[in-house]
């Protein structure tokens, strides 16, 4: 029997994706959004019955997954953006992973979706890969969301754990308490100071023990320090 390797396997997933979707990295061809899984994750409806609907995830920003902390508020930002509307999508050098699913860079007309999503505090700076090319923009604006305490980070945990422990493979940290970080191998294994230290490192933080937030959607912040609203939309 012939064996794939994992490589051979993803080479032939994009380009099954590619010939569902072969305006992929056209910016001007429209596809209307059937369903918005998260807050980096959408379905675009096929256009024709000789195609399939086609899965995206937003390059460069992560979100949680369902039954994480601030799921919900992050999935109803990227609906705002994106329910049941036109949109259209770019690729970059990496372009879908293993299941078939497309990376992309999403526009709602004018409005950069990945970015505005990111600006706004709904999506996190994801951990870097070969898709790189608007990454610098990227850290650029979670860091004025940062400031602003936008989003999610209005709910920044303000204190430091004594110490946070990164894993090398996947590229995300943890909370030293947190039950998911004692499976790690000890060769796997990084300690951070602090959670500006992992983030500089480009970790992303594991959203079961959530080290960058404290788990909770109600705002923490009293009346006379509310977080900076929404800004003008990103445009292309």
């Amino acid at each position: 029997m012939k064996r794939f390797c994992p490589k051979t396997v993803l080479v032939l997933s994009a380009a099954v994706v590619l010939m569902c979707f072969p305006q992929a990295r056209a910016a001007d061809e429209l596809y209307s959004v059937k369903k918005v899984y998260s807050g980096n994750s959408i379905k675009l409806q096929a256009r024709t019955s000789k195609e399939k609907d086609i899965k995206v995830s937003y390059i460069g920003v992560d979100a949680p997954d369902k039954g994480k902390p601030f799921y919900e508020l992050c999935r109803n930002a990227n609906k705002a953006l994106v329910e049941k509307i036109k949109v259209s999508v770019q690729t970059d050098n990496l372009t879908a992973d293993e299941d078939g699913r497309l990376f992309g860079y999403v526009y709602a007309a004018d409005v950069f979706v990945n970015a505005e999503l990111i600006k706004n505090g709904y999506g996190l700076v994801d951990t870097p890969d070969a898709n790189q090319k608007h990454r610098e923009l990227f850290l650029a604006l979670q860091q004025q969301a940062r400031k602003n305490r936008s989003g999610l980070w209005a709910y920044e945990d303000q204190s430091d754990e004594p110490y946070y422990v990164g894993s090398k493979s996947g590229k995300i940290f943890h909370r030293p308490s947190c039950t998911h970080m004692k499976g790690l191998d000890f060769e796997d294994r990084l300690i951070f100071r602090t959670k500006g230290e992992a983030l500089a490192g480009g970790y992303i933080q594991d959203w079961r023990c959530c080290p960058l937030f404290k788990k909770t959607e109600q705002s923490p912040l009293p009346a006379d320090d509310e977080p900076s609203p929404p800004s003008a939309p990103l445009k292309k």
